[in-house]
């Protein structure tokens, strides 16, 4: 009796499986941006009863913006898209007069919010001039919105070298690219604010190109990100640390410059570095040894007031006139300019530590944890 009660049920459930099929219509559908501007993929698509709004089903957009889907005939249905770079598109499609296991077609456009793509490229720094660039893959990514306060883009041990991200205006962004070997590569973009359609911070303009519409309201901004080997022993000039002649404080227009350097050194704190500074050919040499000593010592000094810097990953060499950039050598007529480019301070690295110590945070918070730091040093 048992084996007749299971083969009883498996044939009412067959007879149940093919009426419900029979009951069906395939909707088939596309999903493109207004004006021609290529098709939506992963758009969030919902079918909802018309009159009392049930959820009927749902489904994402494929790579071509195309979805299927099967829905009772004989109904009207609202089709719903939703995308987080475009504004809400809505459809209404009905299936009354159709008949069983026929389908149909619906087309829907989305207009995209105001803003732009950031579609970005990742590259190794091109020092040696090559034309081909060896391309940076499985990175880490990260985009936070500073305005919301919300992260936006995490992306672990990427697979390519490209990624693309959507921009809307009125907002400040940081995005953080870290890849084991390099220097993590922090930018500050901001869109549409202060009369800034998109300006940068930690990124050149030079390599960027942009592709802009409808009064600059929506573009696309393509970008060469080039990322930075860490090489022990390699040298970096920093550009505009000048002394005055005889004198090793800090200029006003040098603080500038050291604070570009702080946010490098605090975004890569696996990094020992040595500040060497450099004198030029006027006085006695060993005058101008000590002297560059108190130079490369001020500079080091100035690091160690910045939040995140530990003075323990900061060494300080003076080099005197022993590396002149230029012909300016003892007893060599030289304009004050000439002179001044002698002296200056560059940044050499030394060594690293294994454990990069933000490697356990994401940029949500190391960002919290520098605003805190912020909050704490204005109520000391």
């Amino acid at each position: 009796m048992q084996p007749l009660k299971i083969k009883l049920f498996v044939i009412f459930s067959l007879i149940c499986f093919v009426a419900l099929g029979q009951n069906n219509v395939l909707l088939e559908g596309y999903v493109s941006a207004e004006n021609n501007r290529g098709f939506v993929k992963n758009a969030e698509v919902k079918i909802l009863d018309h009159l009392t709004h049930k959820l009927q089903a749902k489904i994402t957009t494929g790579i071509n913006g195309n979805f299927a889907i099967k829905v009772p005939k004989g109904n009207k249905f609202k089709v719903i898209v939703v995308h987080k770079n475009y504004i809400d598109a809505e459809k209404i499609v009905s299936t009354i007069g159709l008949k069983a296991a026929k389908k149909m077609t619906v087309n829907i456009k989305m207009e995209h919010k105001p803003g732009y793509i950031f579609d970005v490229t990742m590259t190794e720094s091109n020092h040696k001039g090559t034309a081909l660039l060896p391309s940076i893959d499985s990175a880490r990514i990260e985009v936070y919105n500073n305005t919301n306060r919300k992260e936006e883009l995490v992306l672990l041990d990427h697979p390519s070298s490209v990624f693309n991200f959507f921009f809307e205006k009125g907002n400040h962004y940081t995005i953080m690219i870290r890849k084991k070997g390099y220097f993590n590569k922090r930018i500050e973009a901001y869109v549409d604010v202060d009369n800034c359609i998109l300006c940068f911070d930690g990124l050149s303009m030079n390599g960027v190109s942009e592709i802009m519409t409808d009064g600059n309201k929506m573009g696309t901004f393509l970008a060469n990100i080039e990322m930075e080997p860490i090489e022990v022993n390699k040298t970096y000039d920093i550009e505009n640390i000048y002394y005055d002649f005889d004198k090793w404080n800090i200029r006003p227009d040098a603080s500038v410059e050291l604070d570009k350097l702080q946010t490098i050194l605090k975004d890569n704190q696996h990094v020992i570095v040595e500040m060497g500074s450099h004198t030029d050919a006027r006085g006695n040499d060993d005058y101008n040894l000590i002297l560059s000593d108190k130079r490369a010592k001020a500079a080091v000094e100035y690091l160690a007031t910045k939040e995140g810097i530990d003075i323990e990953r900061l060494q300080a060499k003076g080099y005197g006139e022993e590396q002149l950039v230029n012909r300016c050598t003892n007893g060599v007529n030289c304009t004050e300019k000439e002179h001044q480019r002698n002296r200056r301070t560059a940044l050499k690295i030394i060594g690293t530590i294994d454990i990069d110590p933000l490697d356990e945070k994401s940029l949500k918070e190391i960002i919290d944890s520098e605003q805190m730091e912020q909050l704490m040093s204005i109520k000391n």
